[in-house]
């Protein structure tokens, strides 16, 4: 999966067209792993979904490819429990279970050293009223927290949360990260399409990932296509 990473970051002709994109190739398995669906099921599901359809959406993916020096800080986001719904990036809870409103996976296609510059968090703040903390300008601010993992780990959060990347320190690796955004299926943020070939190539599941964006009726089956 990395070397179709560096592949499709260098060589981008060398693949068919319609596998172009952080979804081709040997990533497309990644976009419905047991584990993402998961938690998906948990913190996006909202009933429209049956045996062969799942009932969230995979509306937009990014690859990174990050040098030792490559600098990302960027605080954004927070304050998801009062965001407007139609934006996406809201956190609330319904009936007793947390629903997340858009949600990140990131792949981490390399090992991650905790302060060498993965995808830092304010822990919290997906759940806040206030503004961020001005002191989280400065991103040596101790409200910061990050992670270490190993190559092949999945992170995910709430883009309700108060995030940012952050300088990549690592002399010997780049970090390679794949970032997926899952959503409801009412709801879409990012302009990004898979290739419609591609989609056509996937099994009916999987299909159901990149259906449109509705919720009457949006429950595709197998007898139905």
């Amino acid at each position: 999966m990395r070397e179709f990473c560096y592949q499709l970051k260098q060589e981008p002709e060398s693949i068919p067209e319609h596998h172009r994109s952080p979804i081709g190739g040997p990533l497309e398995s990644l976009t419905d792993h047991p584990i993402v669906f998961g938690f998906m099921d948990e913190f996006l599901t909202s009933g429209y979904a049956n045996e062969n359809c799942y009932g969230f959406r995979l509306e937009g993916t990014f690859l990174t490819i990050r040098p030792n020096g490559h600098d990302n800080f960027s605080p954004h986001g927070g304050r998801g429990m009062l965001n407007f719904p139609g934006n996406s990036h809201t956190y609330h809870l319904h009936h007793d279970k947390a629903h997340s409103g858009l949600t990140r996976v990131v792949w981490e296609l390399n090992p991650v050293q905790e302060g060498g510059g993965g995808t830092m968090f304010l822990t919290g703040s997906h759940k806040g009223a206030f503004p961020t903390p001005k002191s989280t300008a400065n991103r040596d601010s101790p409200l910061w927290e990050d992670y270490t993992c190993p190559a092949g780990s999945m992170l995910i959060f709430t883009e309700a949360i108060t995030h940012t990347g952050a300088k990549w320190t690592d002399e010997e690796i780049d970090r390679v990260a794949i970032f997926h955004c899952y959503n409801t299926v009412g709801n879409k943020w990012h302009k990004w399409e898979p290739h419609p070939k591609h989609v056509e190539e996937m099994p009916f599941k999987r299909q159901t990932l990149f259906r449109p964006v509705h919720c009457q009726d949006n429950t595709p089956t197998l007898d139905t296509v």
